[in-house]
């Protein structure tokens, strides 16, 4: 349950419904709960929109090397919504449950890493 009161697809209205149109074509024919709540403020949910749109849709990345990412921030972020989501995206992109599981190791061994050096106070080049 969110902390406003979220705008399902069928009160949409305007630019809001115009705007999940576009949505709906990036997360594979759905509005994800997260649009229906910014939907409260249509200027900041187009800009993230408009984000999306150019982050994802840059070449300079393929889109599983995107989504692994995503997917691995989520779960640093510890954000329940993303890591359902991507996870869900992973799988359909063609990532299998060990290269999940791959990823995760990833983000358990550089952590870890991260918290030794950090607890040495470890520098580069020292």
């Amino acid at each position: 349950m969110t902390i406003v009161k979220s705008i399902s697809e069928q009160e949409a209205e305007g630019e809001i419904k115009a705007v999940y149109e576009q949505v709906k074509q990036m997360s594979g024919g759905a509005v994800p709960p997260t649009f229906q709540a910014m939907a409260n403020h249509p200027e900041y949910m187009k800009l993230v929109l408009q984000k999306m749109q150019t982050v994802m849709g840059s070449p300079e990345l393929d889109k599983k090397t995107k989504l692994a990412i995503a997917f691995a921030v989520s779960v640093l972020n510890n954000c329940e919504m993303c890591i359902t989501m991507y996870s869900q995206q992973l799988t359909d992109a063609g990532f299998t449950d060990k290269q999940k599981v791959e990823i995760l190791s990833v983000i358990d061994l550089v952590g870890s890493m991260n918290h030794f050096n950090n607890g040495m106070i470890i520098k580069p080049g020292k």
